[in-house]
């Protein structure tokens, strides 16, 4: 009798090891199955990893074109017009005749103050003989000698009248407007027309205080006109003055014009360079808003959880933007960013349509040339 309910406690003892360990099996099961399921239920999104580099950064400015140099010619003597040997918008060269006035009677002037020059020379030469021979007085050697002063300047403001009564252009360029028409009669200081230098431009625009800083001079810029073409030039002037109203820098960009083209008068828009700053080029989808409306993009740490960065953007190119702020290497979320928050754990994969840490790399440093 001991004997069978020593076997039978055996039994039962064996039959609860027995689902014990079932159990056990069953509950490792049930735990790497909960695991499975987790891994699975990790959103997925779209990565791109980047690296920091250089980037030119711009300030963009309205302008306008205008001549290197325009002057109004004017007449330096009185008379009246007797030839005009250049129309209204011919093109001539430095030196050349714009307007003839008649000379006449200052003709007449000047053989009559060569005449005199001539008689108070002679006199003056028979008054050193006199005078070496202690014959005439100091005092009236003197007086002879300032006749021929006199005698002289007398001739050079007659000469001077004459060769002003031929207006010379005083550089080349074109005679972009004539006041006058023959027979006009001119007084000094009258009009006969407006000289135009247009084989260099100079486009001049204004730049807000708070850039100023960062410009230098011989530096390239960039120059969109509104007439439609594109064109470079180099930073010429930058005002030592603010405006009094506007508190901005007048600027002007030196532009070749070797084809004479019409430019002087458009509208122009001035991409200026500030130096340089580091950046990351990202595609325009990595950007959003906090609750503050401040922009961030939001990124992958080590163990791809999700971290946000506040950024600022530099400037804008035709992949993407320009974006301050950020560490010198980063994986950024590209698509799928919406969908996930701080700290989540997340499914990377690799965003084979937008920029790549080579393209980024390869667009670094950007002249102000546009290379």
């Amino acid at each position: 009798m001991n004997k069978s309910i020593f076997l039978a406690i055996a039994v039962v003892v064996s039959l609860g090891l027995w689902m014990a360990s079932g159990s056990d099996t069953t509950a490792n099961e049930s735990v790497k199955t909960d695991k499975s399921e987790e891994q699975k239920k990790l959103m997925k999104v779209s990565v791109l990893a980047s690296r920091i580099s250089s980037v030119q950064k711009f300030v963009t400015v309205q302008g306008q074109v205008e001549a290197k140099r325009t002057v109004d010619v004017k007449v330096e003597v009185d008379g009246r017009v007797s030839q005009l040997p250049v129309e209204e918008g011919q093109r001539i060269e430095k030196g050349q005749s714009m307007v003839v006035l008649s000379a006449d009677y200052r003709l007449k002037q000047l053989s009559q103050a060569k005449a005199v020059l001539r008689q108070r020379n002679s006199d003056y030469a028979a008054s050193r003989k006199l005078k070496k021979r202690g014959l005439l007085a100091e005092n009236r050697l003197i007086a002879d000698q300032a006749a021929v002063q006199t005698a002289r300047a007398q001739l050079a403001i007659i000469q001077h009248e004459v060769d002003s009564a031929k207006v010379l252009s005083p550089f080349a360029g074109v005679l972009n407007e004539r006041n006058v028409e023959m027979g006009d009669y001119l007084q000094k200081g009258n009009s006969v027309g407006v000289l135009v230098d247009d084989t260099e431009l100079k486009v001049s625009g204004q730049v807000p205080q708070q850039s100023v800083a960062g410009l230098q001079l011989n530096e390239a810029v960039e120059i969109s006109l509104s007439n439609g073409t594109t064109a470079f030039g180099n930073l010429s002037f930058i005002s030592r003055v603010a405006n009094s109203q506007t508190r901005s820098y007048r600027v002007e960009v030196t532009l070749e014009n070797p084809e004479l083209k019409r430019l002087i008068g458009l509208t122009a828009s001035l991409k200026l360079p500030l130096g340089t700053v580091q950046g990351h080029l990202l595609p325009n989808s990595v950007l959003g808003l906090d609750s503050e409306g401040d922009l961030e993009v939001k990124l992958l740490d080590a163990d791809n959880k999700v971290k946000t960065a506040k950024v600022t953007i530099i400037r804008t190119a035709k992949s993407g933007f320009w974006l301050a702020g950020l560490a010198k290497d980063i994986t950024v979320i590209t698509q799928g960013k919406d969908f996930v928050s701080e700290n989540q754990e997340v499914e990377p994969i690799k965003d084979t349509q937008n920029l790549t840490s080579d393209d980024a790399q390869a667009s670094a440093t950007l002249l102000a040339k546009g290379q």
